[in-house]
């Protein structure tokens, strides 16, 4: 029954498509001095594509449907949000002028808007220089959404809605980006993809996106890079980190972007809790290049190249922990070091062919090489004591030990190494009609993988290694005596190739049913074949969209479809290395409600907007997470379910700035397949639904700004973050076993700018030529967990001499202080 339905939505999508004229809607931007504002954006709020960019004199046209009432979006970063409603007949030669007030704000002043008639959040990427955080980046802003979460300050990953960091889809002007495969820790990732400096547009979905993107269970974040229409560039220096790109237009012919990025965070990890040398070193470039080959031609080029190199010699480490009545001590000296190193390659080759106004053609060739390796050899000795409070003593000598509750060694070794290729051919193919948008692809993608692995662990307990066989005491042992055997903890030996090939395709309409466009039908399908176990999927896919005409504005949407994602090498590798020859895909039916109010309050903008969802999920292969590697079980053993609220309240509490709040609960679970204990009586269990390790049953996230009184370049932003822990348990148990919880997780931010020169201002009548072209600069102060709260991201398990094991917290970042330079021109 839901298949058909989900059938008959997307045929009625295809149907009632008319033809009709369309009109030229044309003009000129100025500010409130008559200056022309270039790179303003003028988009149709009905129509996402129709779409462009003023020139640097100010000039602007778009097609427009005639005979019918549009809505137009003015936006520029430091400038408000305009927004007009014309009706132009055919034939019609009116040349509008349009004034935009300025903002009174560096770098955007409405920051994140819902505004168009789709289910799509967009994201002022420039927002991510006053959102205090220690990553920082797009991926910062995404995490305050609501629908996703992160308990993990030093990770770019996120979690969304009950689903993990691979259920994640990114693009970066249609070009799929992945993460790397051996990341272990989230200090060991470096620099996400996405360049602040080089992006003009983001969207995010955290659930029933379109058939065109991807095949992920759980989101997708859509990036556009810059088309630049004048010179320019930018600058930032911080103790993190520096950054700086250029940009420019030769001629309305050529087009370049070019970014650089360094990235350390060795002053982040010397304040944690394991003490050593940490020798960090990030560092990318990126580039855009855009050619006009012919008036209906043009050809761009993405390049990218990082190198995330990684070096650790730990030294000591001293955790305390426990409740007042039972306070523990962890004391851990270390020998030996780690040294790891990603390398990524990617490159992308885009030509666009665009015969009219109505139909456009892109053929996307794109190539992706990464090579890893993670080597290490640990030694580290432990002590877990109990403690007590010496009252007599100050300082670090308050805690005073008692009593030795074990002691021993870890050995760790790895010498781990992996290249991959993936390589893309794609198609797409793009129809606008007055009432009706079609979109086509078909995609072939060669991936190669090369796996080595070799590690191992030894755990040395109180003078015993661990697994230990025992015997018994005066009784002679023979000298091939399983109990002679060395046994380590884990031992990992297996090497893996594989070449495979995947064809996917899709179609989808985007049809506005009636004239006054209250109801909007976005339907598709998405189809997928992959070689290696020859499985073919079949996904339909529809949102519908209703606008009623009452005197505030209100926008409801209905989506559901269906979304299968196929094992990519991560999912199909088993906990012993072996690959799963028959992995199938994991797969979710979804559904969700949500509605928009847009009102104003206190004579500014505001935004509500909620949305319930519920995901059932079939052929889930299960999974357990280590601080922020994902250690997958590599079967298809498991079925399960999503469901939640999610709900923000956006706008200007202080006029110019926008802030939001955003609350989300959520229940994910999982049922594994053929699981079963016998309890203490004999009986036959079946433990049945179990939380997820995604599990997190509430967030707030509260984005703040506000500025002195009048004198509104110095600013403030607070970033807050409260959510419930995760589960968790202990290592080699059951799944169902491992339903302890972490602490929740508490965090404030704060940052504190100066915009001591900005384009709002009078710097159009300063004396100096340079102090002229540059366009803002603003100095930052961030307080990174101003409150000092001990947030916990993952546990080391101890066994003390009674065979007891002991969950240890890894703490993450304690307070820190940041100093951040930016510069525009």
């Amino acid at each position: 029954m839901k298949r058909t339905i989900i059938a008959a939505l997307f045929i009625a999508g295809f149907i009632g498509s008319t033809l009709a004229q369309s009109v030229l809607f044309k003009g000129n931007i100025s500010d409130k001095f008559g200056n022309p504002v270039d790179n303003v954006v003028v988009a149709s709020i009905h129509d996402e594509n129709s779409t462009t960019i003023s020139t640097e004199k100010g000039d602007f046209s778009l097609s427009i449907p005639a005979n019918r009432r549009v809505d137009i979006l003015f936006r520029r970063v430091s400038y408000r949000d305009t927004l007009i409603s014309v009706k132009l007949h055919k034939g019609a030669d009116t040349l509008f002028h349009i004034v935009m007030e300025t903002s009174g704000q560096m770098l955007s002043a409405v920051s994140v808007t819902e505004s168009y008639n789709d289910s799509y959040t967009r994201i002022n990427p420039q927002l991510s220089y006053k959102m205090p955080s220690p990553t920082g980046g797009v991926e910062a802003l995404i995490k305050s959404m609501p629908g996703t979460s992160s308990t993990n300050e030093l990770s770019s990953q996120y979690n969304v809605r009950g689903g993990n960091y691979d259920e994640n889809l990114i693009f970066v002007n249609d070009i799929q980006i992945y993460r790397p495969f051996l990341i272990r820790s989230a200090q060991q990732e470096g620099l996400s993809f996405v360049n602040l400096d080089l992006t003009q547009n983001v969207k995010f979905s955290a659930g029933g996106f379109e058939a065109k993107y991807g095949d992920k269970m759980s989101s997708v974040l859509d990036v556009e890079y810059k088309k630049p229409t004048g010179y320019g560039g930018s600058i930032t220096a911080s103790f993190l980190g520096a950054s700086a790109h250029a940009e420019g237009n030769v001629n309305n012919k050529f087009t370049y972007l070019v970014g650089i990025r360094y990235k350390t965070n060795s002053y982040v990890l010397k304040s944690m809790e394991t003490k050593g040398t940490y020798k960090p070193n990030f560092f990318d470039t990126q580039m855009l290049l855009t050619w006009k080959l012919a008036p209906k031609w043009s050809l761009d080029l993405l390049g990218n190249f990082s190198r995330n190199n990684y070096k650790y010699i730990p030294e000591d480490r001293e955790t305390n922990f426990g409740t007042f009545a039972n306070s523990q001590r962890l004391t851990i000296y270390f020998d030996g070091q780690e040294v790891d190193q990603y390398e990524n390659y990617l490159g992308g080759l885009t030509l666009s062919f665009n015969p009219n106004k109505r139909d456009l053609y892109r053929l996307i060739v794109s190539s992706y090489y990464a090579k890893e390796s993670e080597t290490y050899d640990l030694q580290s000795q432990y002590w877990l004591s109990d403690i007590e409070a010496n009252m007599g003593s100050s300082g670090s000598d308050i805690a005073e030990v008692t009593d030795v509750r074990g002691y021993g060694t870890f050995l760790e070794h790895a010498r781990n190494r992996l290249t991959s290729v993936v390589t893309a051919i794609d198609l797409r193919g793009q129809h606008t009609f007055p009432s009706n948008r079609i979109d086509w692809g078909v995609k072939a993608q060669n991936e190669i993988i090369n796996d080595q692995i070799k590690e191992w662990a030894l755990t040395d307990s109180s003078g015993y290694t661990l697994p230990c066989i025992q015997t018994h005491p005066g009784i002679a042992v023979s000298s091939d005596d399983p109990s002679r055997l060395l046994l380590f903890g884990s031992y990992l030996v297996s090497n893996n190739q594989l070449n495979t090939w995947r064809m996917t395709g899709f179609v989808q309409s985007n049809w506005t049913i009636d004239d006054d466009g209250e109801f909007v039908l976005n339907s598709g399908l998405r189809a997928h074949y992959w070689t290696f176990n020859n499985e073919f999927t079949v996904s339909p896919r529809f949102i519908l969209s209703y606008t009623p005409q009452w005197k505030h504005q209100w926008v409801f949407r209905l989506k559901a479809g269906s979304y299968y994602q196929p094992a990519f090498y991560r999912e199909m590798r088993r906990p012993d290395g072996s690959i799963n020859e028959h992995i199938k895909s994991q797969h979710s039916y979804q559904v969700a409600l949500s509605g928009d109010y847009s009102f104003k309050m206190w004579n500014r903008p505001f935004k509500l907007s909620a949305e319930a969802y519920y995901k059932y999920l079939t052929n889930l292969i299960s999974y357990s997470v280590d601080n922020v590697q994902i250690i997958y079980s590599g079967e298809n053993d498991a079925k399960g379910y999503a469901t939640g609220l999610d709900v923000k309240l956006s706008g200007e509490f202080i006029r110019g700035a926008e802030s939001w709040i955003s609350f989300s609960l959520m229940k994910t679970a999982e049922d594994l397949l053929h699981d079963f204990y016998y309890d203490a009586d004999g009986n036959y269990v079946e433990p049945g639904y179990i939380p997820r390790p995604t599990d997190q049953r509430f967030s707030i996230n509260i984005f703040f700004q506000d500025h002195v009184p009048f004198y509104t370049p110095l600013r403030v932003h607070l970033n807050f973050v409260f959510a419930s822990g995760l589960p968790y348990g202990a290592p080699n148990t059951e799944r169902y076993q491992q339903t302890l919880r972490m602490p929740w997780y508490r965090r404030v931010d704060v940052g504190f700018s100066y915009m001591f020169l900005e384009q709002s201002r009078d710097r159009m009548k300063h004396k100096s030529a340079f102090i002229r072209s540059i366009k803002n600069a603003g100095l930052y102060l961030e307080v990174f967990n101003i409150l000092g709260i001990n947030n916990v991201s993952s546990y080391i398990w101890i066994t003390d001499i009674n065979n007891t094991q002991t969950a240890v917290p890894n703490y993450l970042t304690p307070r820190l202080i940041n100093l951040k330079l930016a510069i525009e021109w």
